[in-house]
């Protein structure tokens, strides 16, 4: 069991919680503290370690917490200049608390008005996504399209291809957004019964796909609609009145 005494004003690099990036932070204390494990039946063994540091960004004076660990299980092969071999274990670090969640967009609360249950599984869509849970939003996206499509009246009992024919055919969307919301059903699909997982490129494009809908669909939409009430009636058009004819 090792540790790692820190200097005074020492500093390194670490992920802001408040900043939201990397920045130059002071290490207040660190400790590194290190594992192993074997299974003795089949002479198995992994080992690894820990390295926990508090740390105070040198910008907004946020004090947190960072683990760096590695284990043997994980391994990144290269060969250096010479042409030997060489390994070294990648480090997954980890911050708490965590950077808060800015995934949701400015009208998220809004579709609470629309249909409370289709915010709360857009709610835990976006918990996943937040926590690079891939393969969960995409779950999650398509468990969302699929409530939006029943809010909207089409019979849950339809397969998604019938209900985007009926999104497309009821003018909610055109084919082109069709064709791209079935590329979103298709990657929950994947993602649910082939535990495909997109990379978070792809997530984020798939996410906006289903956000413009869902906005135009539940809340732009319906704003527009609300201010049809305040529009002024069209006037009558008055009938033309003909001239008398002189004998």
């Amino acid at each position: 069991m090792a540790t790692t005494p820190t200097a005074t004003n020492a500093t390194k690099k670490g992920h802001c919680p408040t900043c939201d990036g990397e920045r130059t932070c002071e290490i207040h204390g660190s400790i590194y503290k290190a594992w192993d494990w074997e299974d003795k039946q089949y002479g198995h063994s992994v080992n690894g370690g820990v390295d926990h540091s508090l740390l105070e960004c040198q910008g907004c004076e946020t004090v947190f917490y960072e683990t760096s660990s590695w284990n043997s299980e994980d391994t990144d092969h290269y060969y250096d200049a010479a042409g030997q071999e060489q390994y070294e274990h990648p480090r997954e670090i980890q911050t708490y608390p965590k950077p808060e969640a800015k995934t949701k967009p400015v009208w998220f609360d809004a579709m609470q008005k629309a249909d409370p249950q289709l915010r709360n599984i857009l709610s835990q869509m976006y918990v996943a996504h937040d926590n690079q849970a891939h393969i969960l939003t995409a779950i999650g996206l398509r468990t969302a399209l699929d409530r939006a499509t029943e809010v909207i009246g089409i019979d849950p009992a339809k397969t998604f291809d019938e209900k985007l024919n009926e999104l497309r055919n009821g003018g909610w969307i055109g084919q082109t957004e069709r064709d791209i919301l079935g590329v979103v059903t298709d990657a929950g699909n994947a993602a649910a019964h082939r535990g495909w997982e997109p990379d978070s490129q792809e997530v984020s494009e798939l996410l906006s796909s289903l956000e413009v809908f869902l906005h135009r669909a539940f809340i732009v939409g319906q704003k527009a609609l609300g201010i049809k009430k305040s529009i002024p009636a069209k006037p009558e058009r008055l009938l033309a009145v003909g001239k008398k004819t002189t004998p």
